[in-house]
């Protein structure tokens, strides 16, 4: 039979070298409530919560099982024994049976064997096959990767770039929409006066002098006045109207058209020319 649950923690504390007063301090549980546990005077505790809340926090303290504890105190209230448990005992591995019969085909004879290895493919016949497969791939890669660059190219030849447009653009070096007469300026010069109707590139110069060069955007005004030569040139003649001497010359030239136009205070003249 085991020890009374009383001897029990007394012994397990006297092993740890631990008093009761140490105990008292740590739990803030009072002596004689903690030795009346140790002797097993469960009347003297204030009641039946109170005890099993003490021994729990005692059996806690102590590194007791607290369950054991509690175990131990039910059965010295109720005045039955304390039974030991039962620990739980390991079963050992059972050998296997090895004249058991076995489930598995016997292996083939030299006969099968023989019988089967006849409709095997032989090892070279397949490595064979596996090269001229990945020959056939190797083909295949460098055939489609050639007709990618072949229709590449074809698609750049067939394509004109932006300089070969301007170059082949035709040059407008006049304007059949120009007044029949030209309009002579009181200060004996020639005025110009392009009025932009969308963005387009267009360069001014009067008498070798640069009056505006670059993008005009529409509604842009650009005047310029030369007493030797003006020069008007744009990529774009059908994005600017022109105006020469306050007179309405149409437009400077057809849409998308590369103009290049030249007047002296006499009128056009072609590029080149001096007055």
């Amino acid at each position: 039979m085991s020890d009374g649950l009383g001897i029990w923690l007394r012994r397990t504390r006297e092993t740890r070298q631990i008093t009761l007063a140490d105990a008292e301090k740590a739990l803030r549980i009072r002596r004689r409530y903690l030795q009346a546990l140790e002797m097993g005077d469960y009347a003297a505790l204030p009641g039946e919560i109170q005890a099993r809340g003490f021994l729990r926090n005692y059996a806690r303290y102590l590194n007791l099982p607290v369950e054991e504890a509690l175990a131990r105190y039910d059965a010295e209230v109720q005045g039955r024994p304390m039974q030991p448990r039962m620990r739980p005992v390991a079963v050992e591995p059972k050998s296997p049976i090895v004249d058991r019969p076995t489930v598995f085909a016997p292996p083939p004879t030299e006969a099968e064997e023989v019988a089967t290895s006849g409709t095997r493919i032989p090892s070279f016949v397949f490595q064979l096959l596996m090269i001229a497969l990945l020959f056939f791939i190797v083909i295949a890669a460098g055939a489609f990767i050639w007709l990618q660059i072949a229709n590449r190219n074809t698609s750049s030849a067939d394509t004109p770039t932006l300089a070969a447009v301007e170059t082949a653009a035709p040059i407008i070096q006049g304007t059949p929409t120009a007044p029949a007469a030209f309009p002579v300026s009181a200060d004996g010069k020639v005025n110009a006066r392009v009025v932009a109707n969308a963005n387009a590139w267009i360069s001014v110069s009067a008498d070798a002098n640069v009056v505006f060069q670059g993008i005009a955007a529409p509604g842009q005004v650009i005047e310029a006045a030369a007493g030797e030569m003006l020069t008007i040139a744009t990529g774009n003649g059908g994005a600017f109207q022109l105006y020469i001497n306050g007179t309405d010359w149409g437009l400077l030239g057809a849409a998308g058209e590369v103009v290049r136009r030249a007047w002296t205070p006499g009128g056009e003249v072609p590029l080149g020319q001096q007055p």
